[in-house]
């Protein structure tokens, strides 16, 4: 079984997010996001404002993806 570990986005996570929306194949989530890391890996960033989501294709983030949804739908409006 996989840790999964659910974070706030931090400013200096920018160049991860970003290598991540690379092999996503996909534009960075904007504004704010929350990211999954998977046994300590970054896994999935999710923009919280518009509900994108980047994840790494080479390895499984389906959990991972439906804790930060999950995650995202718990936060208070804004």
């Amino acid at each position: 079984m996989s840790e999964i570990t659910i974070r706030q986005a931090r400013q200096e996570d920018a160049r991860a997010i970003a290598r991540l929306a690379e092999l996503d194949e996909s534009s960075v989530p904007g504004g704010d996001a929350l990211l999954a890391f998977v046994d300590g890996r970054l896994a999935v960033a999710r923009s919280l404002s518009r509900g994108e989501t980047v994840a790494d294709p080479f390895i499984r983030t389906r959990d991972a993806v439906a804790l930060l949804d999950l995650r995202a739908r718990q936060r208070p409006a804004a």
